[in-house]
C-alpha cells in the first residue's frame, strides 16, 4: 500500500501519507503506524524492492533484452543520493541508491556499491550503463567492460583522446557543428597507462528544446 501511495502522491511527507493511507483508523494513528513501519530494522531495498522491481521489469522487458541503466548522482536538501535505474519508455524505474556521507561528487568505490546489485540482479539483461560528466573516468569504463556491461559515458571537452598512428589531443579540438554525428572506434582515452582502447561518439544535436542550436 505504502509503495502504491508513494506513486500516488509522489511525496514522502508523513503527515500527507497519513492522511490518504486507507485504513480504518485515525489519522494520528496512521502517522504513528507509518513511522514505526519505516523504523524497522528488517526493512531492505534488497530484500523488499528488488523482488517487486524485478516482477515489473520482467513485464515490461524481454530477457535477453537491451536494457538502459542510469547512474546519476542529486542534492535532496541535505541529503546527497546516489542513484542507480532502469529506463523504460523515458521513465526511470529506482533499483538501487545510497546516501553519501559528504557533499560533491562520487568516486569509483562508491559507483560501483551502487552498480554491483543491479548488474547481479538484471543480469538476464543486456545492460547499458549510461552516465553523465561526473561518471567520465576510464577506471569506470573499464571496470563495466570487465563486468561485461556496455556503456555510455558523458566526457568533459578537456579529456584526451587518441587514434591509432596519432598524438593526444582534446575532444574540444574535434570540429563539430549542430547536426553532425561522429562514431571512431578502438581509440586511446586519457593518458593513463594499462587501460583499455574505446569507441568515441560524437552528437551536436541540430535543434535544442525546438530551438535551432549555433
Amino acid at each position: 500500500m505504502l509503495v502504491w501511495l508513494l506513486q500516488h502522491q509522489k511525496q514522502v511527507r508523513i503527515e500527507r501519507l497519513a492522511a490518504t493511507l486507507p485504513l480504518p483508523i485515525q489519522q494520528n494513528s496512521r502517522r504513528r503506524h507509518l513511522q514505526r513501519f519505516l523504523s524497522l530494522n528488517a526493512l531492505s531495498v534488497v530484500l523488499l524492492w528488488f523482488p517487486i522491481i524485478e516482477e515489473v521489469l520482467s513485464q515490461k522487458v524481454k530477457a535477453g533484452s537491451q536494457l538502459i541503466i542510469a547512474i546519476d548522482r542529486t542534492q535532496w536538501k541535505e541529503n546527497n543520493v546516489l542513484m542507480v535505474s532502469a529506463i523504460y519508455q523515458k521513465r526511470g524505474f529506482p533499483i538501487y541508491w545510497c546516501l553519501l556521507e559528504k557533499a560533491g561528487s562520487s568516486n569509483l568505490v562508491e559507483q560501483q556499491k551502487v552498480l554491483r546489485p543491479v548488474i547481479r540482479l538484471l543480469k538476464k539483461y543486456k545492460l547499458v550503463v549510461v552516465g553523465d560528466r561526473e561518471f567520465h573516468s576510464v577506471e569506470l569504463a573499464s571496470w563495466l567492460h570487465g563486468e561485461n556491461v556496455s556503456f555510455v559515458l558523458r566526457q568533459k571537452q578537456n579529456t584526451t583522446f587518441r587514434e591509432k598512428r596519432h598524438s593526444f589531443q582534446p575532444l574540444n579540438s574535434i570540429p563539430i557543428h549542430p547536426g553532425i554525428r561522429q562514431f571512431t572506434t578502438d581509440i586511446n582515452l586519457t593518458q593513463k597507462v594499462g587501460k583499455g582502447r574505446f569507441n568515441l561518439a560524437v552528437y551536436w544535436k541540430r535543434k535544442y528544446r525546438g530551438k535551432q542550436a549555433c
